[in-house]
């Protein structure tokens, strides 16, 4: 198990994405739902890097699952989008929690997972190869599109991929 302890460098926004996430992890925990941590909040939980930004967290549940969250959204009145790369974005003012279609971002990799814990809640991540690879496939993705959102977000994932080729496991 892993435990993650200490802060990004954008500490305060990463203290307010997480009491969402923990909002996000009780509706998840609620409908036995179970999210597998796979963005950067999983980077930093493996590389300790206090000098990257968690801008968001990034999960991936079952696609077949977004009606069930949504119900219980609306109910809550937080606010959603669904996205149709395969995504529900959960928001609240600045703050995002993804979660993606696991059957789609999550395809042909490995399912091996670890346990994370992160204050009182245990949550399963992407192993740190599978992760790896997970990056690798989305540098990949990226780096065949023309749009300037395209560059970025694959320079981006780039330092996060060294990043994770950096840590041990």
């Amino acid at each position: 198990m892993i435990t993650l302890d200490g802060f990004p460098q954008n500490k305060d926004k990463y203290i307010r994405l997480f009491e969402f996430f923990n909002e996000i992890l009780d509706i998840c925990n609620d409908l036995n739902i179970t999210p597998i941590l796979d963005g950067s909040l999983a980077v930093f939980a493996y590389t300790r890097n206090r000098d990257m930004d968690v801008n968001d967290i990034d999960t991936s549940v079952p696609e077949a699952e977004f009606p069930r969250l949504i119900k219980i959204l609306e109910e809550k009145e937080i606010s959603y989008k669904l996205q149709a790369w395969h995504v529900l974005q959960v928001l609240k003012g600045d703050l995002k929690i993804e979660l993606g279609s696991a059957e789609y971002y999550l395809e042909n990799l490995p399912k091996d997972y670890q346990a994370l814990q992160i204050g009182d809640y245990r949550i399963k991540v992407l192993s740190l190869s599978t992760l790896r690879e997970f990056y690798k496939r989305s540098m990949e993705a990226r780096a065949e599109g023309t749009e300037e959102n395209d560059k970025i977000k694959y320079e981006r994932l780039k330092v996060k991929y060294e990043a994770l080729n950096s840590a041990k496991p």
